[in-house]
């Protein structure tokens, strides 16, 4: 699992290549064909460091970016793999220089022309890429880059996990011209317990248990409905970050979750509102899956009954009846979270239905 929620969300991703097969053509097309299905592409530029190649992928809008990082981070190239991260940079401004290769998709098409003619040197001696974020202010300042300006923009090129906490740590200084939400989600530090807000008000604790269990063993809940937010704890940080990094952002009934990771501290009730559980996982361990449209329900000898049970909850694509389980193919990740939390252990004439992420 790769995550970077605690950076916001940007228009600009950031992608790191892993373990790629030497052989594989990297190109600008290949990342367009692959992106811009997401939505309009307005830059993009390749370029590598070391063994690692990297790439950087601009949209017009930022629901685009979002799009297309949920559904290709971690996606498999040929025995390699793509990591995605939402980029710090506001702009992206590109040169097609020695060990880069971008493609400007706003300009004319000589820009694109240029672009896959110029080889991509094994060496990284001669690299400038000239990158724009907040803290530059004009063209004169790029021409002119500082020792330290040049020293950031080398590490954001050579990111990788160990060393970004020592970066995040340097841009803190820049935090004050944000919006006070964004100060907040960059000064999060990873923790088993995690916040949610924006909680549908059909929406019970029962049902947000439901959903949390499918990525890991849950120690605590406590759900404030007047306030529609819950708390969560994990078992273990790992399981709160791949919690968050699939539902984050993720439409719940008729609300959008949001997530926060939260200093571990006591959940107590502080109203007779509030819902509190506490749940005992000793010894207890589960193979966790990717969120998913696809489903398996087993349990349940009336197959047939279950299902109409169903449609009357979510949409559903396809249906398919295997001996004694259902094969459920939902509409979307949405109408998934609405099965899983309404009919996770649900009792039907005496059964109970389970239900499997696949």
């Amino acid at each position: 699992m790769y995550n970077n929620s605690r950076d916001p969300p940007s228009q600009i991703l950031l992608l790191i290549f892993t373990q790629l097969p030497p052989s594989f053509p990297l190109t600008n097309e290949y990342l367009h064909k692959k992106f811009n299905e997401f939505g309009d592409i307005k830059k993009i530029l390749i370029f590598e460091r070391g063994k690692t190649n990297k790439a950087f992928v601009e949209f017009h809008n930022l629901k685009s970016a979002i799009s297309a990082r949920k559904q290709l981070n971690g996606l498999n190239i040929q025995g390699g793999k793509m990591i995605i991260h939402f980029s710090r940079l506001k702009n992206l401004n590109l040169e097609i220089v020695d060990n880069s290769r971008g493609t400007d998709y706003t300009q004319a098409s000589s820009n694109s022309q240029n672009s896959d003619s110029i080889l991509h040197s094994k060496t990284d001696d001669n690299i400038r890429v000239n990158l724009t974020n907040h803290i530059s202010s004009s063209s004169s300042s790029r021409a002119n880059s500082s020792p330290v300006r040049n020293e950031e923009i080398n590490r954001l090129l050579d990111y990788d996990d160990d060393d970004f906490d020592i970066w995040r740590q340097e841009i803190q200084l820049n935090l004050t011209d944000m919006h006070p939400e964004i100060q907040t989600l960059l000064r999060q530090k990873h923790s088993k317990l995690l916040r949610i807000s924006s909680i549908d008000s059909k929406v019970t604790a029962k049902m947000i248990y439901n959903v949390f269990s499918k990525f890991g063993n849950i120690e605590e809940i406590l759900y404030q409905k007047q306030y529609q937010k819950a708390f969560v704890k994990f078992q273990s940080i790992n399981q709160a970050i791949i919690a968050k990094e699939y539902l984050n952002n993720t439409q719940f009934f008729d609300s959008i979750l949001r997530f926060y990771f939260e200093p571990i501290q006591p959940l107590q009730p502080t109203s007779l509102q509030d819902e509190y559980m506490i749940y005992y996982n000793e010894n207890c361990t589960q193979k966790i899956m990717p969120l998913s449209s696809n489903l398996i329900i087993t349990g349940v000898q009336d197959l047939q009954e279950i299902s109409e049970l169903i449609k009357m909850f979510a949409k559903i694509k396809d249906i398919k009846f295997n001996g004694n389980s259902l094969q459920l193919v939902m509409c979307s990740i949405a109408d998934t979270l609405k099965i899983i939390a309404v009919f996770s252990d649900y009792e039907f004439k005496n059964q109970k239905l389970s239900i499997i992420l696949k």
